[in-house]
C-alpha cells in the first residue's frame, strides 16, 4: 500500500513541477491602425515565449468584420504559410513575418472598405499550453486620387486667379478716376489767372486808345 501511495505522490509532484515550469505566450500587435483604400498595409504581430520556436508552433490569422458577418480564416502557419484559398481575402494576403524571430505579421494588399474590422492573431507554441490571441483593429479610409487632386488644384487656382483679377480691375478703375479728375483740377486752378490777365489786357487797350485820341486832339 505504501509503495502505491508513494508512487502516486511522486507522480503528482512531477506533474505540478511541470506545470509550474510552463510559461504563457505573450502576443503583441499594432492595436488600432488606419490605411487608405487601394493600398497595402502590414498588420504587425509578434510573440514572446519561454519555449523555442519549433515544428509544433502554429499561427492562425482570422478576420471579424465590423458589420457582424461571419468570421473567416485569413492565414494559417505551420512550418510554412498557408494563405486563404477563398473568401474576401483570396489572393490578397501575404506572409511578411519571420517565425524564427517570433514575428508573425501579414500584409493585406488592395485594401477595400469591406476590410474594415478586427484581425485576430492566435499563436500556439508548445509546450506552452495557452493559445494567446492578439487583436488588430483596421480602419480603411478614403484615398484621394490623382484626378481628385487635379480637380481640387484647378478649383483653388481658378478661385485665386479670379480674386487677383477682381483686385486688378478695382485698382485700374481707381487709377482711371484719378487720371480723369486731374485735368479738371488744373483747369480750375488756371481759370482765375486767365481772368486777371484778360482784365489787364482790356485795361491796356483802353489806355492805348486814350493816348491815340490825345495825340490827334493835339494836332488840331
Amino acid at each position: 500500500m505504501w509503495p502505491h501511495i508513494l508512487s502516486r505522490g511522486l507522480l503528482l509532484a512531477v506533474t505540478l513541477a511541470g506545470i509550474g515550469n510552463v510559461a504563457g505566450v505573450h502576443v503583441y500587435t499594432g492595436g488600432n491602425v488606419e490605411a487608405r483604400n487601394g493600398t497595402e498595409h502590414r498588420l504587425k504581430c509578434s510573440f514572446q515565449s519561454s519555449s523555442p520556436v519549433g515544428k509544433r508552433t502554429t499561427v492562425t490569422w482570422s478576420f471579424r468584420p465590423d458589420n457582424g458577418g461571419t468570421e473567416e480564416v485569413v492565414m494559417y502557419y505551420h512550418e510554412q504559410p498557408y494563405p486563404a484559398s477563398g473568401g474576401r481575402f483570396k489572393g490578397r494576403v501575404v506572409w511578411s513575418g519571420n517565425i524564427w524571430s517570433k514575428d508573425v505579421s501579414i500584409t493585406i494588399t488592395d485594401l477595400r472598405f469591406s476590410d474594415n474590422g478586427t484581425f485576430l492573431c492566435a499563436v500556439l507554441n508548445p509546450p506552452d499550453v495557452d493559445l494567446v490571441i492578439g487583436e488588430v483593429k483596421l480602419s480603411v479610409v478614403h484615398k484621394v486620387t490623382y484626378s481628385e487632386m487635379l480637380i481640387l488644384g484647378i478649383v483653388i487656382g481658378g478661385a485665386t486667379g479670379l480674386v487677383v483679377l477682381i483686385v486688378m480691375v478695382m485698382v485700374t478703375v481707381q487709377l482711371c478716376r484719378k487720371v480723369r479728375e486731374s485735368p479738371d483740377e488744373e483747369e480750375v486752378e488756371q481759370e482765375p489767372w486767365k481772368g486777371e490777365r484778360g482784365h489787364e489786357s482790356k485795361d491796356g487797350s483802353i489806355a492805348e486808345q486814350s493816348l491815340i485820341l490825345t495825340r490827334e486832339e493835339a494836332r488840331f
